[in-house]
């Protein structure tokens, strides 16, 4: 059935008059545009379809809003302070909503999770914190407020007056055991369900709430696996055939454990089904070359009726056809060709749901689905004054390795012109089971719409494209993924399209490390670097960042980055900073606890040590990667005076 889509501006909040449009302004566009902060976080409509929730950035807060939607007006703004923010949120029922309290805290930019969650009706009464430590006035025990943090596991739609949340102390680590409450929305009465056998385990959930399976790695970094039975956690032991794989959800009817594994050894990842009953498991979906990349679910279920996987933009893999939501989604996809389109709604049987649609061009639209209708209706734009004609396609893009190994990424090229593109190479961070998606990208825009050709490469290591693709670089980022990268640069200068003299090469944390270990290995490859917030002294990084102090995290981190200094020495950029011919702009910030600053003063350190020029940005309050927008702007600016000086010589 043919879909109506009309373009009537349905969504007014109180400040939007503030927005200005750039419909028509000629590139290169304002740096600020890609700086500025969405209009939106996120938006959801109510079950009874009367309300829209939103979170509104705002100055240096972010607050939450409910609009009634027969007027078309804000009744009711819910936040906090300055650096205070509400994170995540959703309804609980017409009247009810549940958000997060989100901080800023010491001035980092970076925001932090105290474990504060909150409920309010629509008109602002009954505003209870129903969970963390703030919380301290009740004298009962069990409305007391706690020092941990909070995850919510469930929102349990089948009982409005309770959710479902998982509790880890302050002062624990990642490894200790973590607290299962389900706790009641209205009075915030909790009750204690179970703890879990272990730390650092993601918990699977029934829709009434009653726990099935726990999964996660013990303090010797070992995958282990506790299926919940008579209320109790029972291991899955080694020879069953369980253990193999990773619990992600269960099906509404409680038939059905949904899992994911690689179905080859070293292969992509595929989604199967345990059932229950028969303890069969079946194969339901694996893509040869690439891994999925997010499930499409019933609203109001864990139902998974479709995968999507990336490459050459989004692509929709349905497992039942005939499922009404798939069916839906089937119609709104064809709505949307060339999007990647999302329905949030509170039950399949919801009148009017909320579809919000993206792509490499477009940050993100919300629109209105009305069923009944059958007309979708737009409401309104993350980040207005970005035109979706004046940014450019990210294309995908392969070519083979030195070895023979066919390597993936997306290059954005700028409008055309008589001339050869210059090019900058954007390394991702990570390395491991991190990539650069096709979706919208704020740096690659920005550098495109100022004329340059932007690549991006997926490099070994990268997630999406299978275990081995990723595993296959453990223990060699100053070598196999530096390769990697130097054979991509060298594959897009020669393209007739490319200027084959003018190529800088950047990127931040893991690319920060390659925007520096690159040019050493390739001295007169590159005409500069920009590497930002990245680890050059590994000794120093691997003594010293946040991710070593979990014992079942840093044993997944020694398997991939090695376990002694006479690896760290051999891969770290200051042991070869002789060879350095490449002018380099160094970027980081004074909060960075995932890469310490030491590292880039180090860095600085060696420099001055041997007469070397170089720029220098260093911001106090900054963290691993620059969040304020003032900051960003001043980023953005001293990278294309810094590019343009060493690129055009």
């Amino acid at each position: 059935m043919q879909l109506l889509l009309t373009r009537s501006l349905l969504f007014v909040l109180l400040w939007q008059s503030a927005i200005f449009h750039v419909w028509a302004e000629e590139p290169p566009l304002p740096l600020g545009h890609f700086t500025k902060q969405s209009i939106f976080n996120g938006i959801l409509l109510s079950p009874d379809g009367k309300y829209f929730a939103a979170t509104v950035p705002k100055e240096k807060t972010t607050a939450l809003v409910v609009i009634d939607r027969a007027k078309m007006k804000v009744i009711k703004a819910f936040g906090f302070g300055t650096h205070e923010h509400v994170g995540r949120f959703s309804w609980a029922s017409n009247e009810r909503l549940i958000y997060s309290k989100v901080y800023q805290l010491n001035d980092r930019e970076r925001k932090s999770n105290r474990g504060e969650i909150f409920a309010v009706n629509v008109d602002g009464s009954k505003h209870l914190q129903i969970f963390g430590y703030t919380d301290t006035k009740s004298k009962n025990r069990s409305k007391k407020g706690l020092k941990s943090h909070a995850t919510i596991i469930h929102m349990l739609p089948k009982d409005p007056e309770h959710i479902l949340l998982s509790s880890r102390k302050w002062q624990s680590t990642f490894d200790d055991p973590m607290k299962i409450f389900k706790v009641n929305i209205h009075n915030k009465k909790r009750t204690l369900i179970n703890k879990t056998p272990l730390g650092n385990m993601k918990i699977v959930a029934d829709v009434n709430g009653k726990l099935v399976i726990a999964s996660g790695k013990n303090r010797a970094g070992e995958k282990v696996k506790y299926l919940f039975k008579q209320n109790k956690w029972q291991e899955i032991s080694k020879d069953n055939p369980l253990i193999k794989y990773t619990p992600i959800s269960v099906n509404s009817e409680k038939t059905k454990l949904y899992l994911t594994k690689s179905k080859i050894e070293g292969g992509t990842q595929a989604l199967y089904q345990y059932d229950f009953g028969t303890k069969e498991i079946t194969l339901l979906f694996n893509h040869p070359s690439v891994d999925i990349k997010s499930y499409i679910r019933a609203p109001g279920s864990r139902e998974i009726v479709a995968v999507k996987t990336m490459f050459d933009g989004i692509d929709y893999h349905y497992i039942d056809e005939n499922h009404p939501f798939s069916k839906m989604h089937q119609q709104l996809a064809a709505t949307f060709p060339s999007y990647d389109v999302n329905i949030s709604g509170n039950t399949l049987n919801d009148t009017e749901l909320v579809v919000t649609i993206k792509n490499d061009r477009n940050p993100g639209e919300y629109y209105l689905f009305n069923q009944k209708e059958q007309t979708v209706n737009y409401l309104i734009s993350r980040r207005e004054w970005l035109n979706e004609k004046q940014m450019m396609p990210r294309k995908l893009i392969q070519f083979s390795a030195r070895d023979g190994q066919t390597i993936y990424g997306y290059l954005t090229l700028p409008k055309t012109s008589n001339k050869p593109h210059p090019l900058i190479v954007d390394v991702h961070g990570g390395p491991y089971g991190v990539q650069d998606s096709w979706y919208f990208n704020s740096d690659s825009q920005m550098f495109a719409n100022n004329g340059f050709a932007v690549l991006q490469i997926n490099f070994r290591g990268s997630g999406g494209f299978g275990k081995k693709y990723k595993e296959s670089a453990y223990l060699k980022r100053n070598s196999l993924i530096q390769h990697d990268i130097i054979d991509g640069t060298r594959w897009a200068l020669a393209l007739d399209n490319i200027d084959d003299e003018k190529v800088c090469i950047i990127g931040g944390s893991f690319g920060g490390y390659s925007a520096l270990m690159a040019p050493l290995i390739e001295p007169t490859l590159y005409k500069c670097a920009i590497p930002r917030y990245g680890p050059y002294d590994l000794v120093y990084q691997m003594q010293n960042a946040d991710y070593m102090s979990t014992d079942s995290v840093s044993v997944g981190a020694k398997e991939k980055y090695g376990d002694n200094e006479e690896i760290w020495i051999k891969q770290s950029p200051l042991t070869y900073i002789d060879k350095l011919k490449t002018p380099l702009f160094i970027v980081t910030g004074g909060r960075d606890v995932r890469v310490p600053p030491q590292s880039a003063k180090n860095l600085r350190k060696a420099l001055e040590a041997r007469n070397i020029n170089y720029e220098w940005m260093y911001k106090e309050k900054e963290g691993h990667g620059f969040a304020n927008p003032d900051n960003k702007l001043e980023l953005y600016q001293r990278s294309l005076e810094f590019i343009n000086k060493h690129i055009h010589q």
